[in-house]
This record gives structure tokens, sequence and C-alpha cells, in this order.
């Protein structure tokens, strides 16, 4: 499956590596390259995630990790779209 990252999963990533490299860029660049891999397997298992408040939405807990991401999967079209990704303890818009 092609992996797609929509505009606001971007801007959660640049933010997830803005902050954390308030503290350490080298943590930040761990971080998100972490991120990226894992995110990385929803092509592989794109159904390991949990159905999420929106029901045409998966919700996947990043393992060793305290992000949460929220993406789609289009199995007509192959893809999985990622549309955001934030820190479980940040709260959702409903």
């Amino acid at each position: 499956m092609e992996l797609i990252f929509d505009d606001q999963a971007v801007a959660d990533l640049e933010g997830i590596f803005n902050w954390v490299s308030q503290d350490s860029p080298a943590a930040a660049r761990k971080v998100t390259d972490r991120l990226l891999k894992s995110i990385g397997q929803l092509t592989s298992f794109p159904f390991m995630g949990h159905v999420g408040h929106d029901p045409q939405t998966f919700e996947w807990v990043v393992p060793r990790l305290p992000y949460v991401v929220i993406y789609e999967v289009d199995v007509l079209r192959a893809r999985v779209v990622v549309t955001a990704v934030f820190h479980g303890a940040q709260a959702r818009d409903s």
C-alpha cells in the first residue's frame, strides 16, 4: 500500500519536531525518525489500529512513544492516508 501524509499530518510532525527540538535537536530527530519508521508499518499492516472516534478512521498508538496516529485506509486505491499525529496527552477536537 502507498503511504500518504495529508497537510495536517505533515504540520503535526513538524510541530512535534519543533517542540522536542527546543530541548534537544538530536532527540527531535530521533523521535521523528522513530515516528516515521513506525508509521511506515501501516503500509504492510493497515488495520493494526482500532476504529477511531470518526468511524471512517483508525487510531494507532505508536509503540514506545506517546503519540497517536489517525489514518484512513483506502482499499480500492491501495493507500493509507495519515491525517493527524498527536501526543496522547493532548486534547483532541471532537
